[in-house]
């Protein structure tokens, strides 16, 4: 099955299952059953492939043998899984890991965990996920496994592309590609090598999202030349669903026209639940052909789609899609309704982003991780070498990673610094007139006697708010999430800007306002948004109003 074809795996299976005495050899049986299974799967015959399901769980060995029932209910819990049935595939994954428990296999158990870790992630429960994934890596980094490694990696990569930690999704991705080329560098394994043409897809997705453009067409291309007929029909419709959303990204229509057009040929099958995935991807076609009614039925499709199943994150992308389509067609009712039922749900992601579990948990696995590699480090050198050896290596080990990070950083800074140089010249008079009035931190407040300022900063941060909404399509939260000017706290399970909204109002504006907040805002907006010429005249308005009163009141105190 790893060497060979689909189709010759099953007349192999075939045989040896009719050569085999079942009644004298249950546990083979059962096994060949169990893997016929996954054969048919990947030939598209998931009738057949139930059958050998049903058959198995009939069978006395199902209730004698924990290792049948421990892959069986493996198996059944992963159909729920893809149908994104995520409540019975939890069922079924628990049940699996109390025989993973029972039997102490420390195998099973890392499967397990990393099968619970997907289904948690799914139902948003982001911290229980991080958890059972950090258990899962412990397991298998133990074990050695370079695959079962590498499948754990893009799962955490994928959790954190889903959280908008897209530095570290782009990590664990490159690691797990690593252990990826190391597995099949040394073994032959066909549905490895299937799976890596999903992580190629990754890469490409997250280095799309980062703009590193070189990147995303190497790994796109890599998409292209792992595509083969060893894919199941799971298999073929993400990668093609991921190339086409490349596409789409770059505004490669045409490209994409064809890898839709493939796709299309699937809305008639039940045997797969990406139809909302599908339909999206026509309704951004056709809203590029600039045909509104289709692309307005098409989302409708993918709403009917999306809201039968429990995948969140699906929601919250088809929503806010949803919104801008019919809001950019006369339609602002239904673009208010899809807006909050967009915004209602990435407040619970914006919850588990900043959640402090989550960020201690990805610190323990980092840190994990460090100290198995240094370990690993010690254990091979200790033959080799003496302590004094070890301690000088450890320290170079450490100064370099610290002057990778630092390389990193700097890059990563320059590159930003290239991307913002372009405003340096909408902003550096406000700049200079800034340096000029900053003589000390005190100088950072304004006399509460200011009536005139007050209301210029209220008036300013209104506007700010109403023209982020307008062209954002999202809220103040956002804002100051994007920002970093603005504190976000959590009260009552709701995200709030308890300083933000001081601004907007005289009556809640306190004695002494930090004024260089508000010019902040404009700033940010002005960089960040694309206004209208009479929008960002209105900024640079307000931007200029309040520097000529502190200056004014600068020198009269």
């Amino acid at each position: 099955m790893k060497q060979e074809s689909a189709q010759l795996s099953k007349v192999f299976c075939e045989q040896k299952l009719e050569q085999v005495d079942r009644t004298l050899n249950p546990l083979i049986t059962a096994k060949l059953m169990l893997a016929l299974y996954d054969i048919n799967l990947d030939l598209g015959d998931s009738q057949t492939a139930e059958s050998y399901l049903v058959t198995i769980k009939q069978s006395d060995e199902f209730n004698k043998s924990d290792e049948i029932q421990y892959l069986w209910l493996r198996k059944k819990a992963t159909q729920h899984l893809y149908k994104r049935e995520y409540l019975l595939a939890k069922d079924l994954f628990e049940q699996a890991f109390v025989i993973a428990q029972t039997q102490a296999s420390e195998l099973w158990l890392g499967k397990s965990y990393n099968d619970l870790a997907i289904v948690e992630e799914m139902l948003t429960n982001y911290s229980n996920a991080l958890i059972y994934y950090q258990k899962s890596l412990t397991i298998k980094e133990k074990l050695g496994n370079n695959l079962y490694i590498a499948i754990t990696l893009r799962n955490l990569g994928l959790m954190y592309q889903n959280l908008e930690k897209y530095q570290e999704a782009q990590q664990y991705f490159e690691l797990s590609l690593e252990h990826y080329l190391i597995y099949t560098r040394d073994n032959v394994d066909i549905h490895a090598i299937n799976a890596m043409s999903h992580l190629y897809g990754d890469l490409a997705a997250i280095y799309d999202i980062t703009n590193d453009y070189h990147k995303r067409y190497f790994y796109s291309n890599k998409i292209l030349e792992a595509y083969s007929d060893n894919l199941n029909k799971i298999d073929l419709i993400t990668a093609l669903i991921t190339l086409a959303s490349i596409h789409i990204n770059a505004n490669e229509f045409e490209p994409a026209s064809e890898v839709i057009n493939t796709l299309s040929e699937h809305l008639n099958s039940d045997e797969h639940s990406f139809h909302d995935d599908i339909y999206l991807l026509k309704s951004k076609l056709a809203k590029h052909e600039v045909d509104d009614l289709k692309a307005i039925e098409y989302i409708e499709e993918a709403i009917k789609y999306s809201d039968s199943n429990q995948d969140a994150l699906q929601k919250m992308k088809i929503y806010r899609y949803a919104s801008e389509l019919y809001y950019d067609n006369g339609h602002p009712y239904e673009a208010i309704v899809y807006l909050k039922k967009y915004q209602a749900l990435h407040e619970t992601l914006l919850e588990a982003k900043y959640s402090e579990n989550i960020n201690i948990i990805q610190r323990e696995i980092e840190n994990e991780r460090i100290q198995r590699a240094l370990v690993e480090e010690q254990v091979i050198n200790q033959a080799k070498t003496l302590k004094i050896d070890k301690l000088v290596n450890l320290s170079l080990i450490i100064t370099s990673i610290s002057l990778l990070i630092g390389f990193i950083i700097s890059l990563y800074i320059v590159k930003k610094r290239k991307a913002q140089q372009h405003l340096l010249t909408v902003i550096e008079s406000h700049k200079q007139q800034l340096f000029l009035l900053s003589n000390d931190e005190s100088e950072q407040t304004v006399s509460p006697s200011s009536q005139p300022l007050s209301e210029l900063l209220v008036s300013t941060m209104i506007d700010c708010i109403a023209l982020w909404e307008k062209t954002t399509q999202t809220n103040k939260v956002e804002l100051a999430d994007r920002s970093k000017i603005w504190k976000i706290s959590v009260d009552s399970g709701r995200l709030r800007t308890r300083s933000l909204d001081k601004y907007l109002s005289l009556k809640k504006l306190p004695d002494n306002p930090r004024w260089r907040n508000v010019v902040k805002t404009c700033h940010f907006i002005l960089s960040e948004c694309d206004l209208s010429d009479n929008d960002r005249s209105l900024l640079t308005t307000h931007l200029n109003q309040i520097m000529l009163q502190v200056k004014s009141e600068s020198m009269e105190a």
